[in-house]
């Protein structure tokens, strides 16, 4: 399975949003909390390597807790401040003040000069993660585009949080050619590469592989499965038969399995899932 999306539009963001940089005090970097080595886009570490950086572990509600706690206290020996967040559920006076908190030594060096500054942030992650969304909740308006599909955003906005605060929304950027197809398969299974590019089934046999793993009860729970030990294609054909997808002659429908397989691991039917831990990482 080679997933590939690197649209032309990526290539002309990329390059405006390394012109605005100048302008910009600290980069806020929004990462899928079930999987944040898989949403870190690598070109970031160059980019923004002059730069305070700050992230956003979005759609942490759809995430395991203790997992994604560990996530943060990763980064932050790292030296990067990190916090969960959902942008559906999550508390914005908190998540503004964090981002204040993160901006203190920049907003001390202006106010050192005399500087009673308004802190510009540019808010950076690949598709899909929540960018806008996240803008909307901290400026308490839809000034966003947003949607759960990749590629709404396709140029730059500022967005005015208070007097003191704004942050450019910048579309999703991934990187030109995913290093391997575990990282490939993880970024579509987040809903950062259009779906209708992919093989779906395929795709659902890498996330029943990851999920036998990572959350077994979950999925046995969800799909009433007696056993795990089979391979992807068994399994899938079991949630088929537990379902009902059949088609003519008693074969399981697998192509509205995968479907249905990836739309609930999605929106978080199954339960809260983080598909990595930090010590892979």
């Amino acid at each position: 399975m080679d997933i590939q999306w690197y649209p032309g539009h990526m290539t002309k963001a990329r390059r405006q949003l390394k012109d605005k940089l100048k302008m910009i005090d600290m980069v806020i970097e929004v990462l899928d909390a079930r999987a944040p080595k898989s949403s870190l886009n690598p070109d970031f570490d160059d980019m923004f390597s002059q730069k305070t950086r700050f992230y956003i572990l979005n759609k942490a509600d759809l995430a395991d807790e203790n997992i994604t706690k560990n996530w943060i206290a990763f980064f932050e020996k790292q030296g990067i401040r990190a916090v969960a967040f959902s942008a559906t559920k999550g508390n914005t006076q908190q998540l503004k003040k964090s981002i204040l908190d993160c901006a203190q030594d920049i907003l001390k060096k202006y106010k050192d000069r005399g500087m009673n500054k308004t802190l510009r942030c540019m808010v950076a992650g690949i598709p899909n993660v929540g960018k806008s969304a996240i803008l909307n909740r901290l400026s308490g308006g839809k000034k966003m585009l947003e949607g759960n599909k990749p590629g709404v955003t396709r140029s730059l906005q500022w967005a005015k949080v208070d007097d003191y605060l704004e942050i450019m929304d910048t579309p999703g950027l991934l990187w030109p050619k995913f290093k391997d197809e575990d990282t490939g398969a993880v970024v579509a299974l987040i809903g950062s590469v259009k779906l209708d590019i992919l093989d779906e089934e395929a795709l659902a046999f890498h996330l029943i592989s990851l999920l036998k793993v990572s959350a077994p009860k979950m999925l046995t729970e969800r799909y009433k499965l007696e056993d795990l030990d089979k391979d992807s294609y068994e399994i899938l054909c079991d949630i088929c038969k537990s379902r009902g997808f059949l088609l003519k002659g008693g074969v399981f429908d697998t192509e509205r399995g995968a479907k249905t397989l990836l739309d609930e691991f999605k929106n978080g039917k199954m339960g809260r899932i983080s598909l990595e831990k930090p010590e892979r990482a």
